[in-house]
């Protein structure tokens, strides 16, 4: 198919890489929390709505499940620090039930 023009998103699919997250030219060193960093972007784009408030509502969601699943990854990492690991696990609780909170207001506003 020589002289075609590839679909400009398959172009930029192609130059970011097999993640599609990484800009073109960049090389981002991988984490204990590169996939949740990645699946909460990800989650965070697609959280859309006709609604404003319902919109705002999902991206949270999606947020405070990334902060869930980092502060996870802290704590099932070799991180030793007493101070640290009470935060990562205070994140949980907190973000755990603000999810809980907007999962609920979202069920009272359908759209």
């Amino acid at each position: 198919m020589a002289g075609m023009q590839m679909p400009q998103a398959a172009q930029d699919q192609r130059m970011m890489g097999q993640d599609h997250a990484t800009p073109p030219g960049m090389s981002m060193p991988r984490t204990p929390f590169t996939e949740a960093e990645m699946s909460m972007h990800r989650s965070m784009m697609m959280a859309t709505d006709v609604n404003t408030q319902r919109t705002w509502a999902r991206k949270m969601i999606a947020h405070h499940r990334g902060a869930i699943a980092m502060s996870q990854a802290l704590l099932a990492s070799d991180a030793t620090d007493a101070e640290i690991r009470r935060m990562a696990q205070a994140v949980i609780d907190a973000q755990t039930r603000e999810v809980t909170e907007l999962e609920s207001w979202l069920a009272r506003h359908p759209g």
